[in-house]
């Protein structure tokens, strides 16, 4: 069933502002772009370097060294500018959110939204019943539920960009967390890969960098463990 989202707006029509902030790995800057993506078909719109934004979405690392401290000091700041901000919407998404979940409400209960990997696509929904019920939505899945590239995309660069191959990772490294977070490995068809890449050069970008989480794994899903090597040679 399909969830109605109301145009968001500020004091009745100005539609309201957003920000998204990045740590961490290529693929979280590829999120991220989805995730404006999804806000600007949603009725938002960018907000204005120097303006405060009315909505801001925190996309985390759980990977790189100090990531907790930093999120937890970004959210601290903002804790007091929503004192003075009313109907800011903070929303934290990503590995971290992924890991932490309920924590992330309970150590900074100021946070609107807490949003995982398998769930971007989730994000308009959550930030409008979180402002309808007045209280926290923390919804996190332990499976992906739409593969991130089909989601609409906003991206930084007109010259560059970025498609994902795949998603998760089958390995059980002692070291990493990634399996944990981002889940097993889902790859997609080179034929839905190919049919991006196209789209992205006809939009301008001359660098294309495919992502996964395992790129050398590729095809594993879907039995050709040859998949990577074609996919290549087909971009080229």
């Amino acid at each position: 069933m399909t969830e109605l989202i109301e145009s968001p707006t500020t004091s009745g029509t100005t539609p309201r502002s957003y920000e998204v902030k990045t740590y961490g790995c290529q693929m979280n800057v590829h999120d991220s772009e989805r995730l404006s993506g999804l806000l600007d078909d949603a009725g938002y719109v960018q907000a204005n370097t120097d303006d405060q934004a009315d909505v801001v979405v925190f996309n985390t690392c759980a990977v790189r060294e100090n990531a907790d401290n930093r999120l937890y000091g970004n959210l601290g700041q903002l804790a007091k500018v929503k004192e003075n901000h009313p109907g800011l919407q903070i929303a934290v998404g990503g590995c971290m959110a992924q890991k932490d979940r309920d924590t992330i409400v309970k150590k900074a209960p100021w946070v609107d939204v807490v949003f995982g990997t398998h769930n971007m696509g989730s994000l308009p929904a959550l930030l409008e019943r979180a402002r309808h019920n007045e209280e926290a939505q923390v919804e996190i899945l332990e499976s992906l539920d739409v593969f991130p590239s089909t989601l609409p995309s906003r991206r930084e660069s007109q010259h560059s960009g970025w498609v994902s191959i795949s998603v998760g990772c089958n390995n059980t490294c002692t070291f990493c967390i990634v399996p944990a977070l981002r889940g097993k490995e889902r790859d997609r068809r080179p034929g839905d890969i190919l049919a991006e890449i196209e789209a992205v050069v006809a939009d301008g970008a001359i660098e294309v960098t495919l992502l996964g989480q395992n790129v050398n794994s590729y095809g594993v899903e879907f039995g050709d463990r040859g998949a990577f090597a074609k996919l290549l040679r087909a971009c080229g």
